[in-house]
């Protein structure tokens, strides 16, 4: 309790030093924000707010071009020279128009102006992911560029005490840009492609602000000042157990918000999650940053579009909670909507999904569809909405549907399973993975040895779905229980079983089963969480090198064609193609008797014949070659 008083007056001081600050700073000199300025797209048809800073209690006059006044709108700066004038806007248009704003002998012309829609772009990494940076989307920078989507980005900052314009850095200064293969190759590729879509469907200028930083847990973007007149959510927020921005709450939105909340935004997309993973509280956080930036930018019903985080590595269900805290808020919560992501885990073990494009129209369609009225298609995915058993299977109905419901792709449907009730424990289910058959809008799940399910998952792990509308949008995971009973391991298809023959120095052979060693000279075992359809395989086990050092190589030589297979952590050269991540093969080892480090299974294709050098980086414990035979 003692703990929690004194972060509440920690919270109330940060506050009053960052306004001593300012009053101790007073303006001499005509100063506009960087989100005011050249470049600009305003939004239309509202009220928009100018500001800025002059010489305290001076004079400010503003002449926006398109009021055709006699003379121009004045305000007083303040004490602490702040000020602030409302000013009308017109329709959206391609016409530009100019601001000139004078303070004394001083005059700041602002240029190029449009009227069109502004939108907030924020999150972490998956948002701040750059144009540049995404095979796809870089083909743009060598296309012809609309000139009527503008750009803002406040950079990879952060500050302790809120501040009035975004901090400048050694190389990057926030500014509003025309789109241009400079500009637009460093700005996040999810916000171009939703702004493109947008600009094109409305036809009219789109203002892009990207707030985005990667590696970034939501307390970070919670408003200070919010945070100390909610003590239940600042408990929340203090709970934090992010190692590099626990002690950091609020400091995000210091840098990124606070300073452009005078801002007249049409709405917001939030792509953010992955840091909060591994610890609770994401509910109530992310209730609360909907409301407070609802209560900055002073529009209580301003849109918010949820992207759910993509499937990945987390083990258990923790990535499957945070995916439904994300799209409970967004069923909820009003002009809230959510984007579904369980089908963008195109490279296993990569946390950043390389179709931004798709993540993007899917966002534009919800704007489109749910703010802007201009599509009839249904935008949003298909959703759970009730079960019934049918003998041994269960019969699942969905909304959203407005026709059939597909399989995308050849194989099995991905991504179901049935619970049972557990016998020696009635508030546990056990989960089987399942098959599953489309019927309409319906999907009947069953599965073999499963008797009298009660309950059905989809994707509530990090099972990669392939169930989608006829609309071309991913069935949303689901459970129809609330059961915290894990599920089960994701379906994993038979190993390849070819033989091999190894070549290398410093391994010894082992079996993969529980209890065999898994380092040469390391008490390091196999744990009893393994997939046991790799169950008696043979593997090559390498003696560990010193911290720092280049693991041990080898080469693998395939005698027919088929998949070979490494156990290993996951790096950058495991996860590159032609390797691929098994996600669903998460290990434990064990030492002492207690779990430590996640390892996992990645496969590659070969030929009969094929030579295959290991990857080698600097981790003392290298890979563990895997095969159903080792020469």
């Amino acid at each position: 309790m003692q703990n929690l008083k004194m972060f509440f007056i920690a919270v109330v001081a940060m506050i009053f030093s960052a306004a001593v600050v300012m009053a101790q700073e007073k303006p001499t000199t005509l100063t506009l924000p960087s989100v005011v300025g050249s470049n600009m797209v305003l939004q239309h048809s509202t009220t928009v707010n100018i500001w800025g800073w002059a010489k305290p209690k001076s004079k400010v006059k503003v002449d926006p071009s398109w009021l055709n006044l006699k003379k121009p709108l004045t305000v007083k700066a303040d004490a602490e020279g702040f000020w602030i004038l409302p000013v009308k806007t017109l329709a959206a248009g391609y016409d530009t128009h100019t601001i000139t704003i004078k303070a004394g002998k001083e005059i700041k012309e602002l240029t190029n102006i449009l009227f069109g829609e502004v939108w907030l772009c924020a999150g972490q990494s998956n948002m701040e992911w750059r144009v540049n940076r995404d095979p796809e989307m870089k083909r743009e920078l060598n296309s012809e560029l609309n000139k009527n989507i503008r750009l803002y980005c406040t950079g990879r900052i952060s500050s302790s005490t809120p501040q009035n314009d975004v901090p400048a850095q050694r190389k990057h200064k926030a500014q509003w840009s025309v789109c241009s293969p400079k500009s637009l190759g460093i700005f996040s590729a999810v916000a171009y492609g939703f702004g493109k879509d947008l600009q094109e469907a409305l036809n009219v200028p789109i203002g892009l602000i990207d707030a985005s930083y990667g590696g970034t847990p939501i307390e970070g973007w919670l408003g200070a000042e919010y945070l100390a007149n909610n003590p239940k959510l600042a408990a929340v927020a203090k709970k934090s157990k992010h190692k590099r921005w626990k002690s950091k709450i609020s400091h995000l939105h210091n840098a990124n918000i606070y300073p452009i909340r005078h801002t007249t935004v049409a709405g917001t997309i939030w792509y953010q999650g992955c840091s909060n993973v591994s610890y609770g509280g994401y509910n109530a956080m992310l209730n609360g940053l909907i409301k407070s930036w609802r209560e900055e930018f002073r529009n209580p019903t301003m849109p918010f579009y949820i992207v759910e985080i993509a499937p990945h590595t987390y083990t258990g269900i923790r990535g499957a909670l945070l995916r439904e805290v994300q799209a409970r808020v967004a069923a909820r919560t009003e002009n809230c909507e959510l984007v579904v992501t369980n089908d963008q885990n195109q490279i296993p073990g990569d946390i950043h999904p390389p179709k931004k494009w798709d993540v993007a129209h899917r966002l534009a369609q919800c704007a489109l569809g749910a703010h802007y009225g201009k599509t009839t298609a249904e935008f949003r995915s298909p959703a759970y909405e009730s079960m019934v058993v049918e003998g041994n299977a269960i019969r699942v109905s969905f909304k959203n549907v407005p026709t059939t419901l597909v399989q995308k792709g050849e194989g099995r449907i991905n991504g179901f399973q049935l619970g049972v009730k557990d016998p020696t424990n009635e508030k546990k289910l056990i989960f089987s993975v399942a098959e599953a058959r489309i019927e309409g809008n319906t999907v009947v799940v069953s599965a073999e040895g499963v008797e009298n399910p009660v309950a059905v998952r989809y994707c509530f792990n990090e099972d990669m779905g392939n169930v989608f509308s006829a609309e071309g949008l991913p069935l949303g995971a689901f459970r129809s229980d609330k059961s915290r009973s894990l599920s089960a391991r994701p379906y994993i298809e038979q190993p390849s079983d070819i033989a091999v023959k190894f070549e290398g120095w410093g391994y010894t052979k082992s079996i993969f089963t529980e209890g065999s060693p898994l380092w040469a000279n390391t008490d390091f075992v196999m744990s009893n969480e393994y997939p046991k359809e790799f169950e008696g395989f043979e593997m090559m086990v390498p003696t560990p090198v010193d911290k720092g050092e280049m693991s041990v190589g080898g080469r693998v030589i395939a005698s027919a064609d088929g998949k070979i297979y490494m156990f290993t952590s996951i790096t950058g050269a495991t996860r590159k193609a032609p390797w691929k991540v098994l996600t669903s093969t998460y290990s434990r080892c064990a030492k002492d008797g207690k779990k430590r480090a996640t390892f996992y299974i990645v496969e590659r294709k070969v030929k009969a014949g094929e030579v295959v050098e290991l990857p080698k980086f600097k981790n003392r414990w290298g890979t563990i070659v895997l095969a159903k035979s080792i020469e």
